[in-house]
Protein backbone atom coordinates (compact mmCIF):
# COMPACT_ATOMS: atom_id res chain seq x y z
CA UNK A 1 0.00 0.00 0.00
CA UNK A 2 1.39 3.73 -0.86
CA UNK A 3 2.48 5.62 2.14
CA UNK A 4 1.09 9.36 1.91
CA UNK A 5 3.25 11.97 0.40
CA UNK A 6 5.44 14.32 2.05
CA UNK A 7 3.17 17.56 1.16
CA UNK A 8 0.40 15.76 3.17
CA UNK A 9 2.89 14.72 6.22
CA UNK A 10 3.29 17.99 6.62
CA UNK A 11 0.01 19.27 5.87
CA UNK A 12 -1.06 16.81 8.75
CA UNK A 13 1.70 17.98 11.05
CA UNK A 14 -0.02 21.50 11.13
CA UNK A 15 -3.39 20.63 11.94
CA UNK A 16 -2.31 18.24 14.47
CA UNK A 17 -0.56 21.91 16.26
CA UNK A 18 -4.26 22.96 15.95
CA UNK A 19 -6.44 20.27 17.34
CA UNK A 20 -5.58 21.17 20.70
CA UNK A 21 -7.19 25.31 20.14
CA UNK A 22 -10.57 23.82 18.78
CA UNK A 23 -11.40 20.16 21.38
CA UNK A 24 -13.16 19.81 24.35
CA UNK A 25 -11.00 17.65 26.54
CA UNK A 26 -9.61 17.13 29.95
CA UNK A 27 -5.89 18.31 30.59
CA UNK A 28 -4.14 15.28 30.57
CA UNK A 29 -0.55 14.97 32.09
CA UNK A 30 1.55 12.11 31.82
CA UNK A 31 4.58 10.41 33.82
CA UNK A 32 6.89 8.37 31.89
CA UNK A 33 5.99 4.93 32.54
CA UNK A 34 9.16 3.42 34.79
CA UNK A 35 11.30 0.04 33.57
CA UNK A 36 10.92 -2.91 36.34
CA UNK A 37 14.71 -3.90 36.26
CA UNK A 38 15.17 -2.24 39.64
CA UNK A 39 13.41 -0.89 42.44
CA UNK A 40 12.37 2.75 42.26
CA UNK A 41 14.21 5.78 43.28
CA UNK A 42 14.47 9.84 43.64
CA UNK A 43 14.18 10.58 40.53
CA UNK A 44 11.10 8.73 39.39
CA UNK A 45 9.37 10.43 42.60
CA UNK A 46 10.57 13.77 41.15
CA UNK A 47 8.95 12.90 37.36
CA UNK A 48 5.60 11.52 39.19
CA UNK A 49 5.65 14.49 41.54
CA UNK A 50 5.90 17.38 38.73
CA UNK A 51 2.98 15.56 36.81
CA UNK A 52 0.93 15.27 39.63
CA UNK A 53 1.66 19.29 40.86
CA UNK A 54 0.75 20.01 37.37
CA UNK A 55 -2.84 17.75 37.43
CA UNK A 56 -3.52 19.19 41.24
CA UNK A 57 -2.87 22.81 39.45
CA UNK A 58 -4.73 22.22 36.55
CA UNK A 59 -7.76 21.40 38.78
CA UNK A 60 -7.54 24.68 41.23
CA UNK A 61 -6.61 26.93 38.23
CA UNK A 62 -9.27 26.06 35.72
CA UNK A 63 -11.86 25.15 38.98
CA UNK A 64 -12.01 21.64 38.12
CA UNK A 65 -12.53 22.28 34.02
CA UNK A 66 -10.40 21.80 31.23
CA UNK A 67 -8.91 25.05 30.02
CA UNK A 68 -11.15 24.16 27.03
CA UNK A 69 -13.77 22.27 28.81
CA UNK A 70 -17.36 23.11 27.58
CA UNK A 71 -18.52 24.90 30.74
CA UNK A 72 -22.24 23.86 31.77
CA UNK A 73 -22.10 20.02 30.43
CA UNK A 74 -20.24 18.92 33.58
CA UNK A 75 -17.00 19.05 35.37
CA UNK A 76 -14.35 17.84 33.28
CA UNK A 77 -11.28 16.16 35.55
CA UNK A 78 -7.67 16.53 34.55
CA UNK A 79 -6.12 13.42 34.01
CA UNK A 80 -3.05 11.93 35.05
CA UNK A 81 -1.65 8.52 33.88
CA UNK A 82 1.76 6.56 35.18
CA UNK A 83 2.58 3.18 35.44
CA UNK A 84 5.20 1.02 34.61
CA UNK A 85 6.92 -0.45 31.54
CA UNK A 86 7.74 -4.60 31.58
CA UNK A 87 8.71 -5.52 28.05
CA UNK A 88 12.32 -5.81 26.78
CA UNK A 89 15.27 -7.33 26.86
CA UNK A 90 16.45 -5.73 29.61
CA UNK A 91 13.54 -7.51 31.64
CA UNK A 92 14.65 -10.76 30.24
CA UNK A 93 17.82 -10.71 30.82
CA UNK A 94 17.21 -9.55 34.65
CA UNK A 95 14.55 -12.22 35.33
CA UNK A 96 17.56 -15.02 33.69
CA UNK A 97 19.99 -13.53 36.20
CA UNK A 98 17.60 -13.69 39.22
CA UNK A 99 16.09 -17.21 38.16
CA UNK A 100 12.36 -16.42 37.88
CA UNK A 101 10.21 -16.15 35.01
CA UNK A 102 9.89 -12.12 33.84
CA UNK A 103 6.30 -12.17 34.82
CA UNK A 104 6.54 -12.36 38.63
CA UNK A 105 10.18 -9.72 38.25
CA UNK A 106 7.29 -7.45 36.95
CA UNK A 107 4.52 -8.05 39.29
CA UNK A 108 6.37 -7.44 42.26
CA UNK A 109 8.90 -4.55 41.05
CA UNK A 110 5.68 -3.16 39.81
CA UNK A 111 3.92 -3.01 43.02
CA UNK A 112 7.02 -1.17 44.66
CA UNK A 113 5.73 1.59 42.14
CA UNK A 114 2.42 1.55 43.10
CA UNK A 115 3.08 1.67 46.47
CA UNK A 116 5.17 4.44 45.98
CA UNK A 117 2.10 6.44 43.97
CA UNK A 118 0.60 6.01 47.12
CA UNK A 119 3.33 7.28 49.69
CA UNK A 120 3.73 10.19 47.11
CA UNK A 121 0.29 10.92 47.48
CA UNK A 122 -0.12 10.72 43.52
CA UNK A 123 -3.23 11.04 42.64
CA UNK A 124 -3.40 9.05 38.82
CA UNK A 125 -6.66 8.29 36.98
CA UNK A 126 -4.64 5.46 35.66
CA UNK A 127 -1.99 3.55 36.96
CA UNK A 128 -0.93 1.41 33.61
CA UNK A 129 1.25 -2.14 32.94
CA UNK A 130 1.71 -2.91 29.50
CA UNK A 131 1.72 -6.06 30.55
CA UNK A 132 -1.94 -5.50 31.00
CA UNK A 133 -4.80 -7.14 28.41
CA UNK A 134 -6.27 -4.09 26.82
CA UNK A 135 -2.85 -2.09 26.46
CA UNK A 136 -1.82 -5.64 24.27
CA UNK A 137 -4.94 -4.98 22.07
CA UNK A 138 -3.64 -1.60 21.60
CA UNK A 139 -0.23 -1.95 20.38
CA UNK A 140 -1.40 -4.56 18.26
CA UNK A 141 -3.96 -2.46 16.66
CA UNK A 142 -1.36 0.43 16.38
CA UNK A 143 1.00 -1.56 14.82
CA UNK A 144 -1.60 -3.15 12.19
CA UNK A 145 -2.49 0.92 11.11
CA UNK A 146 0.89 1.54 10.85
CA UNK A 147 1.29 -1.92 8.46
CA UNK A 148 -1.65 -1.14 6.35
CA UNK A 149 -0.38 2.36 5.74
CA UNK A 150 2.79 1.21 4.46
CA UNK A 151 5.32 2.70 7.36
CA UNK A 152 6.52 -1.01 7.68
CA UNK A 153 8.70 -3.31 6.26
CA UNK A 154 11.29 -5.74 7.03
CA UNK A 155 14.91 -5.38 6.39
CA UNK A 156 18.33 -6.19 7.15
CA UNK A 157 19.64 -4.17 10.46
CA UNK A 158 22.88 -3.22 12.19
CA UNK A 159 23.84 -1.36 14.64
CA UNK A 160 25.23 -0.28 18.22
CA UNK A 161 22.29 -2.06 20.59
CA UNK A 162 22.08 -0.60 24.54
CA UNK A 163 20.02 -3.26 26.07
CA UNK A 164 20.01 -0.93 28.84
CA UNK A 165 18.33 1.73 27.05
CA UNK A 166 16.17 -0.76 24.58
CA UNK A 167 17.55 1.38 21.72
CA UNK A 168 19.76 1.28 18.86
CA UNK A 169 22.07 4.32 18.62
CA UNK A 170 23.93 5.34 15.07
CA UNK A 171 27.55 5.59 15.06
CA UNK A 172 27.44 9.35 15.35
CA UNK A 173 25.84 8.99 19.10
CA UNK A 174 28.42 6.41 20.14
CA UNK A 175 32.02 6.78 21.25
CA UNK A 176 35.16 4.64 22.66
CA UNK A 177 35.96 4.36 25.99
CA UNK A 178 39.44 3.45 27.59
CA UNK A 179 39.61 1.73 30.53
CA UNK A 180 42.70 0.14 32.82
CA UNK A 181 41.10 -3.34 31.87
CA UNK A 182 39.05 -2.95 28.71
CA UNK A 183 38.02 -0.75 25.75
CA UNK A 184 34.15 -0.94 25.33
CA UNK A 185 32.13 1.67 23.48
CA UNK A 186 28.85 3.49 25.28
CA UNK A 187 25.76 5.98 24.41
CA UNK A 188 27.09 9.35 24.70
CA UNK A 189 23.39 10.46 25.36
CA UNK A 190 22.96 7.87 28.12
CA UNK A 191 26.14 6.44 29.21
CA UNK A 192 24.86 2.98 29.03
CA UNK A 193 27.34 0.32 27.04
CA UNK A 194 26.38 -0.44 23.23
CA UNK A 195 27.02 -3.35 21.91
CA UNK A 196 26.92 -4.42 18.12
CA UNK A 197 24.20 -6.36 17.01
CA UNK A 198 23.28 -7.85 13.31
CA UNK A 199 19.57 -9.26 13.02
CA UNK A 200 16.48 -9.13 10.64
CA UNK A 201 13.43 -6.80 11.77
CA UNK A 202 10.88 -4.80 11.31
CA UNK A 203 11.73 -0.79 10.56
CA UNK A 204 9.34 1.81 10.86
CA UNK A 205 9.81 5.10 8.07
CA UNK A 206 10.91 7.35 10.23
CA UNK A 207 12.94 8.76 7.36
CA UNK A 208 9.67 9.69 5.56
CA UNK A 209 8.58 12.15 9.13
CA UNK A 210 11.50 14.46 8.99
CA UNK A 211 9.24 17.27 6.88
CA UNK A 212 6.53 16.75 8.99
CA UNK A 213 8.39 17.02 12.04
CA UNK A 214 10.11 20.35 11.11
CA UNK A 215 6.79 21.55 10.28
CA UNK A 216 5.61 20.99 14.08
CA UNK A 217 8.78 22.29 16.31
CA UNK A 218 9.27 25.26 13.17
CA UNK A 219 5.27 25.88 14.02
CA UNK A 220 5.68 24.79 17.57
CA UNK A 221 8.95 26.28 19.64
CA UNK A 222 7.08 26.03 22.87
CA UNK A 223 6.08 22.38 22.36
CA UNK A 224 9.77 20.83 23.87
CA UNK A 225 10.82 22.36 27.10
CA UNK A 226 13.01 23.61 27.98
CA UNK A 227 14.82 25.71 25.28
CA UNK A 228 17.72 23.99 25.17
CA UNK A 229 16.57 20.51 24.46
CA UNK A 230 14.00 22.12 21.52
CA UNK A 231 16.95 23.43 19.97
CA UNK A 232 19.17 20.27 20.38
CA UNK A 233 15.70 17.94 18.53
CA UNK A 234 15.30 20.25 16.25
CA UNK A 235 19.30 20.24 15.25
CA UNK A 236 18.74 16.56 15.22
CA UNK A 237 15.84 16.42 12.78
CA UNK A 238 17.23 19.01 10.27
CA UNK A 239 20.67 16.43 10.36
CA UNK A 240 18.37 14.01 8.88
CA UNK A 241 16.60 10.77 10.54
CA UNK A 242 16.97 6.87 9.30
CA UNK A 243 14.38 4.20 9.30
CA UNK A 244 13.56 3.01 12.70
CA UNK A 245 14.03 -0.68 14.07
CA UNK A 246 11.12 -2.08 15.74
CA UNK A 247 10.90 -5.38 16.09
CA UNK A 248 12.95 -7.89 17.68
CA UNK A 249 13.44 -11.89 16.20
CA UNK A 250 11.63 -13.89 18.98
CA UNK A 251 14.66 -15.97 19.00
CA UNK A 252 16.47 -13.57 21.08
CA UNK A 253 13.79 -11.50 22.52
CA UNK A 254 10.49 -14.05 23.58
CA UNK A 255 9.18 -11.25 26.71
CA UNK A 256 6.62 -8.56 25.22
CA UNK A 257 4.39 -8.49 22.78
CA UNK A 258 4.05 -10.46 19.20
CA UNK A 259 4.06 -8.50 15.75
CA UNK A 260 0.67 -9.50 14.68
CA UNK A 261 0.59 -12.10 12.36
CA UNK A 262 4.03 -12.96 12.46
CA UNK A 263 5.01 -15.14 15.66
CA UNK A 264 9.03 -14.92 14.61
CA UNK A 265 8.88 -11.34 15.67
CA UNK A 266 9.00 -8.90 18.90
CA UNK A 267 7.77 -5.90 19.01
CA UNK A 268 10.62 -3.36 20.12
CA UNK A 269 9.65 -2.07 23.50
CA UNK A 270 9.64 1.82 22.73
CA UNK A 271 6.96 1.02 20.59
CA UNK A 272 5.06 -0.78 22.61
CA UNK A 273 5.68 1.45 25.87
CA UNK A 274 4.84 4.91 24.13
CA UNK A 275 1.11 3.40 23.07
CA UNK A 276 0.42 3.17 26.80
CA UNK A 277 -0.23 6.97 26.57
CA UNK A 278 -3.52 6.09 24.03
CA UNK A 279 -3.93 2.88 25.99
CA UNK A 280 -5.29 4.68 29.08
CA UNK A 281 -7.36 6.65 27.56
CA UNK A 282 -9.37 3.85 26.11
CA UNK A 283 -7.62 3.01 22.40
CA UNK A 284 -8.24 2.09 19.94
CA UNK A 285 -11.55 3.38 20.90
CA UNK A 286 -11.16 7.18 20.23
CA UNK A 287 -8.93 8.30 23.39
CA UNK A 288 -10.96 10.94 25.16
CA UNK A 289 -8.42 13.74 26.65
CA UNK A 290 -5.92 13.03 23.79
CA UNK A 291 -3.62 14.52 22.76
CA UNK A 292 -1.69 14.87 25.72
CA UNK A 293 -1.00 18.78 27.05
CA UNK A 294 2.03 17.26 28.56
CA UNK A 295 4.52 14.48 28.89
CA UNK A 296 6.91 14.98 32.07
CA UNK A 297 10.14 13.02 30.93
CA UNK A 298 13.33 12.92 31.88
CA UNK A 299 15.81 14.51 29.31
CA UNK A 300 17.76 10.64 29.00
CA UNK A 301 14.66 9.63 26.98
CA UNK A 302 13.59 13.41 25.18
CA UNK A 303 14.86 11.53 21.71
CA UNK A 304 12.25 8.74 22.05
CA UNK A 305 9.15 11.01 22.87
CA UNK A 306 9.69 14.03 20.64
CA UNK A 307 10.82 12.27 17.58
CA UNK A 308 9.74 8.44 17.12
CA UNK A 309 6.76 9.10 19.45
CA UNK A 310 5.47 12.31 16.71
CA UNK A 311 6.39 10.78 14.03
CA UNK A 312 4.27 6.93 14.88
CA UNK A 313 1.47 9.30 15.82
CA UNK A 314 1.64 11.12 12.88
CA UNK A 315 1.66 7.89 10.78
CA UNK A 316 -1.52 6.30 12.55
CA UNK A 317 -3.28 9.43 11.85
CA UNK A 318 -3.55 10.86 15.78
CA UNK A 319 -2.60 14.37 16.96
CA UNK A 320 1.10 15.03 18.44
CA UNK A 321 1.63 16.22 22.22
CA UNK A 322 1.27 19.74 22.74
CA UNK A 323 4.18 19.62 25.48
CA UNK A 324 7.01 17.43 26.44
CA UNK A 325 9.04 18.47 29.05
CA UNK A 326 12.19 17.03 29.89
CA UNK A 327 13.52 17.68 33.32
CA UNK A 328 17.24 17.11 34.72
CA UNK A 329 18.48 14.53 36.83
CA UNK A 330 19.61 14.56 40.43
CA UNK A 331 22.93 14.09 42.14
CA UNK A 332 23.47 13.12 45.90
CA UNK A 333 25.87 15.51 47.20
CA UNK A 334 26.96 16.70 44.05
CA UNK A 335 28.06 13.38 42.60
CA UNK A 336 26.01 11.41 40.08
CA UNK A 337 23.28 9.07 41.54
CA UNK A 338 24.13 5.38 40.46
CA UNK A 339 23.76 1.86 41.95
CA UNK A 340 27.05 1.09 40.83
CA UNK A 341 27.91 4.39 43.43
CA UNK A 342 25.25 3.19 45.97
CA UNK A 343 24.11 6.16 46.08
CA UNK A 344 20.54 6.07 45.02
CA UNK A 345 18.41 7.73 47.46
CA UNK A 346 15.67 5.43 48.67
CA UNK A 347 12.66 7.36 47.88
CA UNK A 348 10.22 5.60 50.87
CA UNK A 349 12.89 6.11 53.28
CA UNK A 350 13.06 9.55 52.62
CA UNK A 351 9.28 9.82 53.16
CA UNK A 352 9.24 8.33 55.96
CA UNK A 353 12.48 10.41 57.50
CA UNK A 354 11.24 13.80 56.76
CA UNK A 355 7.54 13.48 55.93
CA UNK A 356 5.37 13.46 51.92
CA UNK A 357 5.18 17.13 52.33
CA UNK A 358 8.94 18.51 52.93
CA UNK A 359 9.60 15.95 50.12
CA UNK A 360 7.27 17.28 47.57
CA UNK A 361 8.21 20.73 48.14
CA UNK A 362 11.99 20.16 48.07
CA UNK A 363 12.08 17.80 45.31
CA UNK A 364 9.60 21.09 43.22
CA UNK A 365 11.73 24.01 44.64
CA UNK A 366 15.09 22.31 44.00
CA UNK A 367 14.49 20.21 41.36
CA UNK A 368 11.48 22.31 39.69
CA UNK A 369 13.85 23.93 37.62
CA UNK A 370 13.79 21.99 34.33
CA UNK A 371 17.30 23.45 32.83
CA UNK A 372 19.94 22.08 35.34
CA UNK A 373 20.95 18.58 37.27
CA UNK A 374 19.84 19.08 40.70
CA UNK A 375 21.15 18.26 44.24
CA UNK A 376 20.06 15.87 46.63
CA UNK A 377 21.54 16.72 49.82
CA UNK A 378 20.09 15.75 53.27
CA UNK A 379 21.91 19.08 54.94
CA UNK A 380 20.41 21.44 52.49
CA UNK A 381 16.74 19.53 52.55
CA UNK A 382 17.08 20.07 56.52
CA UNK A 383 17.94 23.80 55.83
CA UNK A 384 14.92 24.40 53.98
CA UNK A 385 12.42 22.46 56.40
CA UNK A 386 13.74 24.48 58.99
CA UNK A 387 14.04 27.69 57.31
CA UNK A 388 11.55 27.76 54.85
CA UNK A 389 8.26 25.47 55.79
CA UNK A 390 8.76 25.63 59.90
CA UNK A 391 10.42 28.99 60.30
CA UNK A 392 8.61 31.20 57.73
CA UNK A 393 5.52 29.03 56.81
CA UNK A 394 4.65 27.41 59.81
CA UNK A 395 5.64 30.20 61.93
CA UNK A 396 2.95 32.55 60.44
CA UNK A 397 0.01 30.71 61.24
CA UNK A 398 1.28 29.97 64.94
CA UNK A 399 1.74 33.78 64.83
CA UNK A 400 -1.35 35.43 63.58
CA UNK A 401 -3.36 31.93 65.31
CA UNK A 402 -1.94 32.38 68.62
CA UNK A 403 -4.74 32.68 71.09
CA UNK A 404 -3.56 35.85 73.13
CA UNK A 405 -3.74 37.90 69.43
CA UNK A 406 -7.20 36.06 68.47
CA UNK A 407 -8.43 36.99 71.87
CA UNK A 408 -7.45 40.24 72.06
CA UNK A 409 -9.45 40.84 68.70
CA UNK A 410 -12.50 38.73 70.10
CA UNK A 411 -14.43 41.97 69.88
CA UNK A 412 -14.59 42.42 66.45
CA UNK A 413 -17.10 39.47 66.45
CA UNK A 414 -16.47 35.92 64.71
CA UNK A 415 -15.44 37.98 61.54
CA UNK A 416 -12.77 40.20 61.07
CA UNK A 417 -13.77 42.81 58.49
CA UNK A 418 -11.07 44.18 55.98
CA UNK A 419 -9.47 46.93 57.40
CA UNK A 420 -8.07 50.22 55.18
CA UNK A 421 -4.77 49.84 54.50
CA UNK A 422 -1.65 52.04 55.42
CA UNK A 423 1.28 53.11 53.42
CA UNK A 424 3.23 50.30 55.68
CA UNK A 425 0.63 47.61 54.90
CA UNK A 426 0.95 48.70 51.02
CA UNK A 427 4.43 46.50 49.50
CA UNK A 428 3.04 43.17 51.32
CA UNK A 429 -1.02 44.19 50.07
CA UNK A 430 0.35 44.93 46.48
CA UNK A 431 2.60 41.65 46.09
CA UNK A 432 -0.15 39.66 47.59
CA UNK A 433 -2.16 40.76 44.99
CA UNK A 434 0.04 40.01 41.63
CA UNK A 435 1.11 36.75 43.19
CA UNK A 436 -1.57 34.36 41.36
CA UNK A 437 -0.12 35.78 38.31
CA UNK A 438 3.27 35.47 39.02
CA UNK A 439 2.95 31.86 39.90
CA UNK A 440 0.68 31.31 37.14
CA UNK A 441 2.82 32.84 34.48
CA UNK A 442 6.29 30.62 36.11
CA UNK A 443 4.13 27.49 35.82
CA UNK A 444 3.33 28.31 31.98
CA UNK A 445 6.94 28.72 31.87
CA UNK A 446 7.50 24.90 33.62
CA UNK A 447 9.34 26.76 36.18
CA UNK A 448 7.58 25.21 38.86
CA UNK A 449 10.60 25.97 41.26
CA UNK A 450 10.37 29.46 40.74
CA UNK A 451 6.75 29.64 41.50
CA UNK A 452 7.32 28.09 44.54
CA UNK A 453 9.84 30.71 45.24
CA UNK A 454 7.30 33.62 44.49
CA UNK A 455 4.59 32.14 47.09
CA UNK A 456 7.63 32.09 49.70
CA UNK A 457 9.26 35.55 48.82
CA UNK A 458 5.44 36.57 49.94
CA UNK A 459 5.64 34.67 52.84
CA UNK A 460 8.46 36.41 53.88
CA UNK A 461 7.13 39.41 53.84
CA UNK A 462 4.23 38.35 55.67
CA UNK A 463 6.85 37.40 58.15
CA UNK A 464 8.44 40.45 58.25
CA UNK A 465 5.24 42.86 58.29
CA UNK A 466 4.30 40.90 61.18
CA UNK A 467 7.89 41.05 62.78
CA UNK A 468 7.55 45.09 62.46
CA UNK A 469 3.62 45.13 63.93
CA UNK A 470 4.49 43.04 66.86
CA UNK A 471 0.78 42.30 67.08
CA UNK A 472 1.70 40.77 70.56
CA UNK A 473 2.62 43.85 72.01
CA UNK A 474 0.29 45.75 74.40
CA UNK A 475 1.75 48.48 73.05
CA UNK A 476 0.25 47.83 69.14
CA UNK A 477 -2.62 49.44 68.72
CA UNK A 478 -6.18 47.04 67.91
CA UNK A 479 -5.74 48.80 64.63
CA UNK A 480 -2.47 47.64 63.47
CA UNK A 481 -3.21 44.31 65.19
CA UNK A 482 -6.50 43.69 62.75
CA UNK A 483 -4.74 45.18 59.64
CA UNK A 484 -1.60 42.75 60.66
CA UNK A 485 -3.60 39.49 61.21
CA UNK A 486 -6.01 39.91 58.31
CA UNK A 487 -3.33 40.31 55.64
CA UNK A 488 -1.16 37.62 57.34
CA UNK A 489 -4.40 35.12 57.13
CA UNK A 490 -4.93 36.36 53.37
CA UNK A 491 -1.47 35.54 52.72
CA UNK A 492 -1.31 32.28 54.40
CA UNK A 493 -4.74 31.29 52.07
CA UNK A 494 -3.45 32.78 48.86
CA UNK A 495 -0.22 30.50 49.12
CA UNK A 496 -2.27 27.50 50.86
CA UNK A 497 -4.37 27.51 47.85
CA UNK A 498 -0.81 27.86 45.27
CA UNK A 499 0.74 25.68 47.27
CA UNK A 500 -1.73 22.63 47.91
CA UNK A 501 -0.33 21.41 44.60
CA UNK A 502 2.83 20.92 45.67
CA UNK A 503 2.30 20.24 49.68
CA UNK A 504 -1.48 18.55 49.52
CA UNK A 505 -2.27 17.28 53.21
CA UNK A 506 -0.25 20.38 55.31
CA UNK A 507 -1.72 22.96 52.65
CA UNK A 508 -5.10 21.49 53.37
CA UNK A 509 -4.47 21.52 57.15
CA UNK A 510 -3.82 25.50 57.30
CA UNK A 511 -6.66 25.92 54.98
CA UNK A 512 -8.72 24.12 57.53
CA UNK A 513 -6.78 25.55 60.63
CA UNK A 514 -7.77 28.87 58.57
CA UNK A 515 -11.57 27.69 58.29
CA UNK A 516 -11.28 29.06 54.49
CA UNK A 517 -14.35 27.96 53.19
CA UNK A 518 -14.38 25.64 49.82
CA UNK A 519 -15.73 28.77 47.89
CA UNK A 520 -12.13 30.67 49.03
CA UNK A 521 -9.99 27.91 47.56
CA UNK A 522 -10.77 28.67 44.12
CA UNK A 523 -8.42 30.42 41.84
CA UNK A 524 -11.34 33.16 41.06
CA UNK A 525 -11.22 33.88 44.73
CA UNK A 526 -7.54 34.78 44.57
CA UNK A 527 -7.09 37.90 42.64
CA UNK A 528 -9.29 39.62 45.47
CA UNK A 529 -8.90 39.79 49.01
CA UNK A 530 -11.85 38.90 50.72
CA UNK A 531 -13.93 41.07 52.99
CA UNK A 532 -13.26 39.26 55.99
CA UNK A 533 -11.58 36.33 57.90
CA UNK A 534 -12.92 34.74 60.36
CA UNK A 535 -11.29 34.84 64.02
CA UNK A 536 -10.39 31.74 66.07
CA UNK A 537 -11.78 31.24 69.22
CA UNK A 538 -10.46 28.31 70.78
CA UNK A 539 -7.13 28.40 73.09
CA UNK A 540 -5.65 25.64 72.32
CA UNK A 541 -1.95 26.31 70.06
CA UNK A 542 -1.93 25.11 66.53
CA UNK A 543 0.26 21.67 66.16
CA UNK A 544 3.09 22.26 63.44
CA UNK A 545 2.64 21.78 60.18
CA UNK A 546 6.07 20.32 59.34
CA UNK A 547 6.91 18.12 62.24
CA UNK A 548 10.63 17.43 62.86
CA UNK A 549 12.21 15.24 60.81
CA UNK A 550 12.50 11.27 62.76
CA UNK A 551 15.92 10.11 63.33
Amino acid sequence: MAWPRVADLVRGARLCARTYATTSKPYYVTTPIYYVNAEPHIGHLHSSIMADVLRRYAKLRYDGWSPLGPRGEGTIEPRLTTGTDEHGMKIQRVAEAQNIEPRALCDRVSERFRALNQAGRIECTRFIRTTDADHTQAVQHFWSILQERGYLYQGHHEGWYAVSDEAFYPASQVREVLSDSETYYESIESGQRVEWMTEVNYKFRLSAFQQPLLAWLEANPEAIQPASMYEHILAEVRAGLSDLSVSRPRSRLHWGIPVPNDDAHTMYVWVDALVNYITALGYPSTPYGWPADVHVVGKDIVRFHTIYWPALLMAVGLPVPRTIVAHSHWTVNKMKMSKSKGNSVNPFEAIDKYGIDTIRYYLMRIGGNIGTDADYAPALLEEHKRKFLQGQLGNLLSRVMAPKIQTRLASEGAMLPQPAWTDDDRTLVDALQALPDVFDTHKRQWELSKAVNAAFYVIGLANEHVQHTAPWAATTSTEAVHRCVFLAMEVLRVCGCLLEPVMPEAMKTLLDVLQVPETQRTWSSLSTLQAQVPLRRATEKIAPLFPRSSA
